[in-house]
């Protein structure tokens, strides 16, 4: 069942996409071997982790605003979340957005180059699940 017209305020998360998709502009315009492109990348994965955890916050806040009882869905687990989150009409697929956490969590070990560019390079295919979360956390 579609949920109803959402109280919780999703501006920051409007804007955490927006910066986002604006970072992999910016990343993937700038020619390789620039030495801006390093940077430019490190603004995309910082970008994908705070838009990441946005979304699953607000997503968890909407949920608490429709349950009956706010502890149901303060104490779910990630996965029973996105259960939830499916089940009240969200466009979170269970194993995309457990790609999404696997990758935000690999964010916050030690730094790896191939790991950073594959959190990037995946940061485009989030902002496009992240824009479809907004619309219906919108709507």
């Amino acid at each position: 069942m579609p949920m109803s017209s959402s109280s919780i305020d999703l501006t920051s998360l409007r804007k955490a996409l927006a910066q986002l998709s604006e970072a992999l502009a910016f990343w993937h315009g700038c020619a390789e071997g620039d030495a801006l492109k390093p940077h430019l990348r490190s603004a995309v994965i910082r970008s994908f982790e705070f838009t990441y955890e946005l979304a699953v916050r607000s997503t968890r806040r909407v949920l608490i605003e429709r349950a009956e009882s706010a502890d149901l869905v303060n104490d779910l687990s990630f996965s029973d979340l996105l259960r939830r989150a499916l089940d009240a009409g969200l466009p979170m697929q269970l194993d995309t957005w457990r790609r999404w956490r696997d990758l935000r969590n690999a964010t916050s070990h030690a730094y790896d180059e191939d790991r950073a560019n594959e959190v990037a390079l995946a940061a485009a295919d989030f902002a496009v699940d992240a824009g479809l979360l907004l619309k219906a956390l919108e709507s």
